[in-house]
């Protein structure tokens, strides 16, 4: 090695070891980014891309009759899994033959193609009266209904009262164009003869 050379090799090295420094420092800094730019990103799809407050929209069966109606304080939508939260949600199901079935709670979450509503806490289903029974009213902290169906569903403890009759259980199927409810288990009922209207 000669003289000239053996003089710039510290240099050399020292030049070296920084451009070494610098594509690293610059290689971190895209990862960073990088990370940054993707955690920014799923924190905006955990966010609603528009709201709505003291909304109602209907959904019309095939026939162009009035299906369901939902009501509520505010919907969220959510982009990320195309469902929709609810405050203070209002359900009502439409049927030519038989009064419409109500339902209540404190939140909803809807699917995307609105073919399930997830209704949480103090949920309350109502049934007017028909075809000589008494009116029916089921509560449970969480109930699912089947837009498509016409059929509202849970697996939580329930409580029923139709007049003075009460029934009690957990998990249910509540058939609306039959008008039918059932329950799982642990079911535990007191009925009383509904009195006859006198002549």
């Amino acid at each position: 090695m000669t003289d000239p050379v053996r003089r710039r090799w510290p240099a050399l090295l020292t030049l070296g070891l920084m451009l070494l420094l610098a594509g690293g420092s610059f290689w971190l800094l895209k990862k960073f980014q990088q990370t940054d730019t993707n955690g920014r990103a799923q924190a905006h799809s955990s966010e609603p891309d528009y709201t709505m407050d003291d909304f109602r929209y209907t959904s019309v069966a095939p026939d162009g009759k009035l299906s369901y109606l939902v009501e509520g304080e505010r919907l969220s939508h959510y982009p990320d899994s195309d469902d929709s939260l609810i405050s203070q949600p209002r359900l009502t199901s439409y049927a030519p033959d038989r009064p419409p079935m109500t339902l209540r709670a404190e939140t909803a979450r809807i699917n995307g193609d609105h073919s399930e509503v997830h209704l949480r806490d103090k949920v309350v289903l109502r049934r007017p009266p028909a075809r000589g029974a008494d009116d029916l009213t089921v509560k449970s902290d969480y109930m699912l209904v089947l837009t498509r169906q016409d059929i509202v569903k849970s697996d939580r403890p329930v409580h029923g009262q139709q007049g003075n009759s009460t029934l009690n259980g957990t998990g249910m199927v509540a058939d609306n164009a039959r008008r039918t409810l059932a329950l799982h288990s642990q079911v535990t009922a007191t009925f009383v003869q509904p009195q006859q209207a006198k002549p």
